[in-house]
């Protein structure tokens, strides 16, 4: 019975030591988030008092023992009650995806087509491409449920798929891989092409980068410049991309941080790295973004694409083409989401966790704000689900009538 005893006291002292570090060693993250968004964000004070309030109230339900995915999802959900873009709060699996294509997924990139989910793109190296599935095949059913794109993309189980008149079931799981986000450039005729630019990501935009590009569009008559799904990415990035179409240096739009205390005016210097470029939009209360002067110059017909995942610096782009080349915006409302937003660590939440926001606000050369409403759509397009169907690209197909 003693040994019982102190077997039951020796336990109830590391169980209450546990207990006791936990509690010495927990920091509670609201009140770092709820501080660092009201001084930091773009929004006037006047907005964000109200809001810091709130914030400051969901920080009593946290305890040391609430988990780290349930503290995440209700500061989203404070967040999220202002209303705008990049401001949000990302686990380090989000993170890596986000900065460097690094996944865990089955690769399908989906969307309805008259009531059937069509399989868009299968991402090279990925689960989905491994078992053979391509652009077109529909997806009937999930695990015996009705599909969606986020389960098509993200959901281990069994896949029923229709490709023609053949019905096949395949066994998916997911699996890490890293996307291939680098500028592709598909040739329709001799002088007509499709250039896909699936993210401005800073490594694919680097001087020998562009100047392939360069090279490809040179000889086109007609090019369609494919935006859909493009979440954004490095300023400089879609900068240098403009720059090949608008044959001479032009302020394209400005950042502005209307909370700034300082008053000074920069313009965004050729540098892809994105900590020159913070430095830059740290220092200053606007950010003059200005194309660079290139070698050569695309003189020929742009048709831009753009859907609902079309967002921030590809909206950019998509607003300035349309300014300088009267290129026509065709295909889906875009995302509406270009503010510059500036990322920090939480680690009072867990390693890797990071929270972005937004700073600055973007105006266009014509003074459009993309924020809230995305670019100026000229037609709104609708895929054919039979062409889809037989791999052809229906808006790519409309854009080029």
């Amino acid at each position: 019975m003693s040994r019982l005893l102190a077997v039951l006291l020796a336990l109830t002292c590391a169980f209450g030591a546990y207990h006791f570090t936990l509690k010495r060693g927990f920091v509670n993250p609201y009140p770092v988030v709820c501080d660092l968004v009201a001084e930091k964000i773009f929004l006037g004070d006047e907005q964000i008092k109200k809001w810091k309030r709130t914030c400051h109230r969901r920080s009593r339900l946290v305890t040391p023992y609430s988990p780290k995915s349930l503290i995440i999802k209700d500061i989203n959900n404070v967040l999220g009650l202002l209303n705008v873009s990049h401001l949000e709060v990302y686990d380090s699996s989000e993170v890596k995806s986000i900065w460097r294509g690094e996944t865990l997924e089955t690769g399908i990139e989906s969307e309805f087509v008259d009531s059937e989910l069509v399989i868009f793109k299968v991402h090279p190296q990925s689960p989905a491409a491994i078992l053979g599935l391509k652009k077109g095949d529909v997806i009937k059913s999930i695990k015996g449920e009705q599909p969606n794109p986020w389960d098509a993309s993200t959901e281990d189980g069994n896949y029923v798929i229709e490709r023609g008149d053949k019905e096949l079931s395949i066994k998916m799981k997911t699996g890490s891989f890293t996307r291939s986000e680098g500028v592709n450039f598909e040739k329709l005729s001799e002088k007509t092409a499709v250039i896909q630019i699936p993210s401005f990501r800073s490594q694919f935009f680097s001087e020998e980068e562009v100047k392939k590009v360069a090279e490809q569009i040179k000889d086109m008559k007609r090019l369609v410049v494919d935006l859909r799904g493009n979440p954004g990415g490095n300023f400089v990035a879609g900068l240098r991309f403009l720059s090949l179409f608008i044959c001479a240096p032009e302020e394209i739009g400005r950042l502005s941080k209307p909370r700034a205390k300082v008053t000074t005016v920069e313009e965004l210097p050729n540098d892809l790295k994105d900590e020159n470029q913070l430095e830059v939009l740290d220092a200053n209360k606007e950010v003059i973004l200005k194309t660079f002067k290139q070698d050569t110059c695309y003189h020929g017909d742009v048709r831009v694409l753009v859907d609902g995942k079309t967002a921030s610096v590809a909206e950019m782009v998509a607003q300035a083409l349309k300014e300088f080349k009267k290129a026509p915006l065709l295909g889906s409302p875009s995302r509406g989401q270009l503010l510059v937003g500036v990322w920090y660590p939480l680690n009072e939440v867990g390693p890797g966790v990071q929270i972005s926001v937004p700073e600055a606000l973007y105006l266009s050369h014509k003074n459009y704000r993309i924020e809230g409403q995305g670019v100026e759509l000229d037609k709104v397009l609708y895929y054919n689900l039979s062409e889809m169907q037989a791999g052809i690209d229906s808006w790519v197909k409309k854009a080029l009538d």
